[in-house]
């Protein structure tokens, strides 16, 4: 109910702050597990993907430290997103997040793992393709773009899903890891660049 209420309230303060255009909302699918992953370049990527990009719930993972704040952590646990910590293998986030996925939902994942602006550049982290070579679920990558300033224009363009197939039997392999979370980055990059 509350996450309702906060898309609701969410959609209405993007009508009024932004003008949103959003490309290929048809190569979302409904019904089955998949990750949604972005470039991230403002705080608010995470609600605008929530909104805008499928009618479903999207479970983001959110930095640890949010979760300090009880008013905070509160809201973010009725917004389905949960802590996990960053540098480090976070067990309690990969079954969070493979929970999410056994239950055919949607878990919403920055591969870089932290907002960068416009031209830096990270390696992605292997967190990305380890959870979607495990569920064998697909990868719609999203490219963002916008300043978000008042009544600009912030676009997401939504790819095709990315297919990891060859990488399923893939264990520990930490290079096949990173290999496969560069190539959903690289089609993340592409979105950004085409928009």
């Amino acid at each position: 109910m509350i996450y309702r209420i906060v898309r609701l309230l969410a959609n209405l303060i993007f009508f009024l702050l932004y003008r949103i255009d959003v490309k290929g909302k048809e190569n979302i699918p409904e019904g089955v597990a998949l990750i949604i992953s972005s470039n991230h370049i403002h705080w608010l990527d995470p609600v605008i993907i929530a909104a805008k990009c499928t009618r479903r719930k999207v479970s983001f993972m959110a930095k640890h430290e949010l979760f300090e704040n009880k008013p905070l952590a509160w809201l973010l646990d009725h917004l389905t997103a949960f802590p996990v910590k960053r540098g480090e293998a976070d067990v309690t986030a990969i079954k969070s997040a493979l929970r999410i996925l056994k239950n055919n939902q949607v878990l919403g994942i920055f591969p870089e793992g932290t907002r960068l602006k416009e031209g830096e550049e990270k390696k992605p982290e292997p967190g990305i393709a380890m959870l979607a070579i495990k569920s064998k679920c697909g990868v719609i990558p999203v490219g963002i773009k916008g300043n978000y300033k008042f009544r600009s224009t912030i676009h997401l363009n939504i790819g095709v899903p990315v297919n990891l197939e060859k990488y399923y039997g893939v264990k520990n392999d930490k290079d096949k890891l990173l290999e496969a979370s560069q190539e959903i980055m690289d089609r993340i990059t592409e979105l950004s660049k085409n928009i």
